[in-house]
C-alpha cells in the first residue's frame, strides 16, 4: 500500500484530499475571475451611466443657456422697441405742439384785428376767449384721458369752438386781405386743435389697447371666410345624411349652440350610426370584406380561418345525406324548424375534430393521386421509361 492510499480512520486518502483541495482552489479561482468580471462590468455600467448623466446634464445646461439667450434677446428686442416707441411718441408730441403754437400765432392776431374797435376796446379779449376755450377743452380731454374717464365731449366742444374761430377768421381775412388770407386764417384756427386731438386720440387707443384698423379688417375678413366655410360644410353634411344632421341640430339647440359644432356633429353621428364620423355598419362590413379579399389574394387563407371549415360546406353539385325531415322541422327533434346556431368561439368536440382531420387527409390524398399520374406521363419518354 502506497502513501497516497493510506486512509485515516473515518477520513479520506491523501490523494482525495489533494484532489478536493485542487478542486476547491479551481473553484475559488473561477469565482475570483467571475467576481472580477462582475466588477469590471459594474464599473463599465457605472462609467456608461455617468457618461450618460454627464451628457444629459450638458444637454440640460445647453438648453438652459439657449433659453436664457432667447429670453435675453427677446428682452433686448422689447427694450429697443419700447425705446423707439417712446422716442417716436415724444417726437410726435413735440411736433403737434409746435404746429399748434404756430397756428395760434397766425389765427390769434387775425382775430384780434377782426374784433379791434377803439370805441369798444374791451372786445380785444374775445379772440383770447374763442381760441382759449378750444384749447381749454383739449386740456380737459387730456386730463380725462389720464384719469381714464370719457373724453369725447371735451374733444367735440373743442372742435366746435375751433370751427367758430375759423369762420370769423375766414370772414374777416377774406374781406380785408383777400381769399387766401381768409382761408389760411380759418385753417390755422382748425388745424392746431385737430392736430393736438389726433395726438390725444393715439393716447386713448394705446390706453384701451385698440388694435390697428388693418388688423381689425383682417380679422373681419377671416371671420367672414370662416363663416362661409362653416356654411358650406353644414350644407354638405345636411345633404350627406339628413338623419344625422337633424340630430346634430337638435343637440345644438339643447346645448345652447347657435349651430352644430364639430363636436356636436360627431356626437350625433355616433348616436345614429354607433361608429366614428364617416363610418357606418355597411361601410365597415365592406371594408372588412375588401381587406379579407386582398389578404386571401396575397397570402392565402387568413390566420384565423381553419381549413376544417371546408368540411362543413357542401361540395358544388352535391349534398350531404340527411335524415328525412319531419314537417315543420329540419330533421332534428324539438327544434321548432329552426336549426341551432353555433356560438362563435365554441370548440369542436373530439369526435368532430377527428372526423374533420380524416376528411382533410382524404382530400389531400385524392389530390395527390390525381396529380401523380399526370406527372408520371409527362416524365416518361417514348420508350416508356422514366
Amino acid at each position: 500500500m502506497t502513501v497516497t492510499e493510506l486512509r485515516p480512520e473515518g477520513g479520506e486518502t491523501y490523494a482525495e484530499g489533494l484532489a478536493r483541495a485542487e478542486q476547491a482552489s479551481a473553484e475559488a479561482e473561477a469565482q475570483r475571475i467571475r467576481n472580477e468580471q462582475d466588477r469590471r462590468r459594474a464599473e463599465l455600467a457605472d462609467a456608461k451611466a455617468e457618461a450618460k448623466a454627464q451628457k444629459d446634464i450638458q444637454a440640460a445646461l445647453d438648453e438652459a443657456a439657449d433659453e436664457k439667450r432667447r429670453r435675453d434677446d427677446a428682452r433686448r428686442a422689447e427694450s429697443a422697441r419700447r425705446a423707439r416707441a417712446e422716442k417716436s411718441a415724444a417726437l410726435w408730441k413735440r411736433s403737434a405742439l409746435t404746429i399748434a403754437i404756430v397756428c395760434i400765432v397766425v389765427s390769434l392776431p387775425l382775430q384780434i384785428m377782426a374784433f379791434w374797435d377803439p370805441s369798444a376796446w374791451f372786445l380785444v379779449a374775445a379772440p383770447f376767449v374763442l381760441e382759449g376755450v378750444a384749447w381749454a377743452l383739449l386740456m380737459g380731454a387730456q386730463a380725462a384721458i389720464d384719469d381714464e374717464r370719457p373724453s369725447w365731449h371735451y374733444r367735440a366742444g373743442a372742435l366746435l369752438q375751433a370751427l367758430v374761430a375759423a369762420g370769423i377768421n375766414y370772414a374777416h381775412g377774406s374781406a380785408e386781405y383777400g381769399m387766401a388770407t381768409g382761408i389760411g386764417g380759418a385753417l390755422c384756427s382748425v388745424i392746431g386743435p385737430v392736430i393736438w386731438d389726433l395726438h390725444e386720440h393715439g393716447r386713448i387707443a394705446k390706453r384701451d389697447g385698440r388694435k390697428p384698423r388693418s388688423v381689425r379688417r383682417a380679422e373681419v375678413k377671416a371671420a367672414r371666410s370662416e363663416a362661409k366655410r362653416v356654411k358650406a360644410v353644414n350644407a354638405l353634411r345636411a345633404a350627406a345624411d339628413e338623419t344625422v344632421w337633424q340630430r346634430a341640430v337638435d343637440l345644438s339647440g339643447f346645448l345652447g349652440e347657435t349651430g352644430p359644432s364639430d363636436a356636436t356633429y360627431r356626437r350625433a353621428w355616433t348616436e345614429v350610426h354607433g361608429a366614428e364620423v364617416g363610418q357606418t355598419a355597411v361601410q365597415i362590413a365592406h371594408t372588412r370584406a375588401v381587406k379579407r379579399a386582398v389578404r386571401l389574394a396575397q397570402n392565402g387563407p387568413l390566420k384565423d380561418e381553419k381549413a376544417q371549415v371546408d368540411s362543413q360546406m357542401e361540395p358544388e353539385g352535391e349534398s350531404f345525406p340527411r335524415a328525412p325531415k319531419k314537417p315543420g322541422t329540419d330533421g332534428r327533434k324539438k327544434n321548432g324548424g329552426t336549426p341551432p346556431k353555433r356560438t362563435p368561439g365554441t370548440k369542436y368536440s373530439a369526435l368532430a375534430r377527428s372526423q374533420m382531420s380524416a376528411e382533410q387527409k382524404r382530400s389531400s390524398s385524392d389530390q395527390t393521386a390525381t396529380v401523380w399520374p399526370s406527372l408520371t406521363h409527362a416524365c416518361t419518354d417514348s420508350t416508356g421509361e422514366l
